[in-house]
């Protein structure tokens, strides 16, 4: 360190206000290129290198005449830089994940509502489908379920109650076309 920095260093441990100044018109310069390079914001640049020059008029009990007053300006305006940029990637970090879990419940909600709607729906369809059958004529309603729920032919079905297989392709047919209107609003 030559001799005009240990004497700046000198006047600033007394309080000389004029002594910052010189070191103020010296270093500022510099700092503020390298705050910007790294973070690439010129007024958080400017926030940090004011940061380092408040740090160094605070501590200036502790200075050093013998201390490098360049080296420990840019290292507080190094870990500035350092925090902001950390701070950054933490709630860079925490927005990515935030907007992933919120997708994640919108697809939850979405689904939640599908799965109540289909049920809903089906339960609905299903008594629909009750009701309609309960007011079909017997005989048709006895050939349906034949039919549907024991899966037998209609030769079978004609044969088991001793009618044509003409009528029982009619009773089907009245059948499932009951069922369709009842539940048009479901097809």
């Amino acid at each position: 360190m030559n001799n005009d920095n240990a004497s700046i260093v000198e006047g600033i441990k007394k309080g000389n206000e004029k002594s910052l100044q010189i070191l103020f018109n010296q270093y500022n310069g510099l700092l503020l290129a390298f705050a910007r390079s790294v973070v690439r914001n010129p007024l958080l640049a400017e926030d940090f290198v004011q940061d380092a020059f408040c740090a160094l008029w605070e501590n200036r009990a502790k200075l050093d005449k013998n201390q490098s007053i360049h080296s420990y300006l840019f290292k507080i305006v190094y870990r500035r830089c350092i925090d902001y940029l950390r701070k950054c990637i933490i709630h860079e970090n925490f927005r990515t994940y935030a907007e992933f879990k919120l997708k994640e419940l919108e697809l939850m909600q979405t689904s939640l509502e599908n799965y109540i709607i289909s049920a809903i729906t089906s339960e609905e369809a299903r008594k629909i489908t009750q009701l309609t059958l309960q007011n079909l004529p017997d005989q048709t309603r006895e050939i349906f379920l034949l039919s549907r729920e024991q899966a037998l032919k209609n030769t079978e079905i004609a044969e088991k109650l001793g009618i044509s297989v003409k009528a029982i392709e009619y009773h089907i047919s009245k059948a499932l076309q009951q069922l369709r209107d009842s539940l048009k609003e479901f097809l």
